[in-house]
């Protein structure tokens, strides 16, 4: 058998470009660029509901981090009321130690004279 008696061969051009073309809408053969607008639109709507996703997950994480400052600026503040309440009680400490030891020796003084 030789190719010249083949159909396609007889059809030259013409049915090269029929061949392309059935193998194109039959799925075979498809330009990176050509899908069916049903396929855009589920694509579309796909990614559209994608991004709405990580918005919303992105309000959350916002709003945690939100509330994890306050609760951080909270936790500063206790801490620094506790430490300055330990600041104040240890000063007050030191002024009661201070006057102590000067009365001792007020009355040391008395008792040696």
């Amino acid at each position: 058998m030789e190719w010249a008696q083949l159909p396609i061969v007889n059809l030259g051009a013409f049915g090269v470009l029929l061949g392309v073309l059935w193998m194109v809408f039959n799925g075979h053969l498809v330009p990176s660029k050509l899908v069916p607008r049903s396929t855009l639109d589920d694509v579309r709507a796909d990614r559209d509901a994608r991004v709405a996703e990580a918005n919303e997950d992105a309000e959350q994480w916002r709003a945690l981090y939100v509330s994890e400052c306050q609760a951080h600026e909270l936790t500063r503040r206790a801490h620094a009321e506790e430490t300055r309440a330990a600041l104040l009680a240890s000063t007050e400490g030191a002024q009661v130690a201070a006057v102590l030891l000067k009365e001792i020796r007020e009355k040391q003084i008395e008792a040696g004279t």
